[in-house]
């Protein structure tokens, strides 16, 4: 990936941005508010557009949840069951085989949700958006992630409302499955769960802390119009 990050407006945040995350590596990008950590995932995400340079992803068309997959900060609920919670964005008839009930209590499981499964009849159509807290709603991001087991994760702020327990072991399982990961987090216990660490001060400047080796190399500056 070498591309710049800009925004709507026009102000340019990162640029010249060299970037090569390896399968079954993790970065984790750190860094005061502003400083363009989630603008970056933006762009890789394709809700910002991409003003110059080029991005290498893998994965196209209905394969893409199985290549890299987006958890954000307040991951989106959509009105119906607790099934359709899981499986998101895919939706029941692009099943291949439905998600059994042991299987959705499996997952639930993963991340202390089981008694979603007494409190709701498991085919009502519900508001999840309106039921649930904030850090349900993250646990529920986690769930999804676990279903689809996707080759690479962007992972935004996923786990700020959530225990610090809950944090560890999450990440433990998404490196036990198999999953490399992009994360935005400021909690210093997601480090030791990362090989690469990109710290961004705010003001242009950025360190890069290697755990194991990757091939990462960075440009950086800010520009504000």
């Amino acid at each position: 990936m070498i591309f710049q990050v800009v925004t709507p407006s026009g102000n340019v945040l990162v640029e010249d941005l060299t970037l090569k995350v390896e399968s079954g590596s993790n970065l984790l990008i750190t860094g005061p508010n502003g400083s363009g950590k989630s603008s970056l995932f933006r762009v890789l995400g394709g809700l910002w557009p991409l003003v110059s340079g080029h991005i290498v992803k893998p994965g196209v068309g209905s394969d893409l949840n199985n290549e890299i997959f987006y958890v954000p900060q307040r991951p989106y609920t959509a009105v119906g069951t607790l099934r359709d919670q899981l499986i998101y964005p895919l939706t029941s008839d692009q099943q291949v085989e439905p998600l059994t009930h042991n299987e959705m209590l499996e997952l639930l499981k993963n991340v202390d949700l089981e008694y979603l499964l007494n409190r709701y009849p498991p085919e009502k159509e519900i508001n999840w958006g309106e039921e649930l807290s904030l850090g349900e709603q993250q646990r529920l991001g986690m769930a999804r992630l676990f279903y689809h087991k996707p080759k690479f994760a962007i992972l935004d702020e996923c786990t700020s409302a959530v225990t610090t327990d809950m944090e560890e072991r999450f990440c433990a399982k998404v490196r036990a499955m198999g999953t490399s990961c992009i994360t935005i987090s400021h909690r210093p216990a997601l480090v030791a769960f990362h090989d690469v660490v990109l710290s961004l001060d705010g003001e242009g400047g950025w360190r890069v802390n290697y755990k194991r080796f990757i091939y990462f190399h960075a440009l950086m500056c800010i520009h504000i119009s």
